[in-house]
């Protein structure tokens, strides 16, 4: 009997057969990179990667935004996977209760971008143009999943009662425990350089579960026809406090597949085991030149 699909709207991709597993076509990673197992730090081959991708349902794959190597090498999967034909979910594309449609003949790409909520200048386009181009041409669908900043100051100023209703539904579905607030918590403090005044952490830990469930939701939705794969930062594939966490509630049987792009230290060293462990598989990529993030924090 086929099992019942308990969200409401929601068609999860575990209630529909696995699709058949395709040979993706011809996939090296560069050089500068290294794919290590999440938990152990063992290297891992890429055949491995490949299968694994292959037996998924969702394919969670991270970023460090202005990194062009991430971006370039996503690309390259998503293009080795054109015959799966997966739906692709980007966190820079804005949410819409239907896939985005592709760009007419004659409309130009910026264009499409900016109407589709793309914040070309917050996320420095054409970095991500090599992850976008191959999803438009070797997905089967596409679909947003960023909120506004107007629904995300809602959600800051009066925490999860500020969420929209589909996602504050998700949010009681799945909420964190103390030690993913702790850890999210801890996330949010660094990511703002230590400076991260005491009274806002919890409208800014709610911001921050209101994306994931956003993010799941696109998931679920793009996913109910086929494998889908989510095209987000790091901090979103994270297993211990993001989007995985709130999968593994809402569709415990969806096979869910984590993978972190995360760089080298400045020194050369590779990510800790505690950030390495967050993900089920890591590819450990070049760390991008840029300026120190925290000197406008510390001015």
């Amino acid at each position: 009997m086929r099992p019942y699909c308990w969200l409401p709207l929601l068609a999860l991709a575990a209630c529909h057969p696995a699709a058949a597993p395709v040979t993706p076509s011809s996939f090296v990673l560069p050089d500068s990179t290294n794919l290590v197992d999440g938990r152990t730090g063992a290297p891992v081959a890429t055949t491995e990667l490949l299968g694994r991708i292959n037996s998924a349902d969702m394919v969670l794959l991270g970023e460090v935004h202005d990194n062009p190597v991430d971006h370039a090498l996503r690309g390259a999967l998503l293009r080795a996977f054109a015959e799966r034909r997966p739906a692709v979910v980007f966190e820079q594309f804005t949410a819409a209760d239907g896939p985005i449609a592709l760009p007419a003949p004659g409309d130009s790409l910026t264009g499409w971008l900016d109407r589709n909520g793309f914040d070309r200048r917050g996320w420095r386009w054409p970095v991500h143009e090599p992850v976008v181009s191959a999803a438009m041409a070797s997905g089967r669908s596409l679909w947003g999943s960023n909120m506004s900043r107007e629904a995300l100051r809602a959600v800051v100023q009066n925490g999860e009662a500020g969420a929209p209703e589909p996602l504050r539904r998700m949010m009681a579905q799945a909420p964190l425990d103390s030690v993913a607030r702790a850890a999210l918590d801890e996330d949010l403090i660094e990511g703002h350089c230590g400076r991260l005044p005491a009274n806002l952490i919890p409208g800014m830990r709610a911001a921050q579960e209101v994306r994931d469930a956003a993010m799941t939701r696109a998931l679920m939705q793009a996913g109910a026809d086929g494998q889908a794969w989510l095209i987000a930062g790091n901090g979103h594939v994270r297993r211990d406090i993001a989007v995985p966490r709130v999968l593994a509630r809402l569709a415990p049987r969806a096979r869910v597949l984590s993978v972190g792009l995360l760089e080298r230290k400045e020194d050369g060293a590779a990510p800790t085991a505690a950030e390495r462990q967050r993900y089920d598989l890591v590819i450990v990529t070049p760390r991008t030149q840029r300026p120190d993030p925290c000197a406008n924090f510390r001015r």
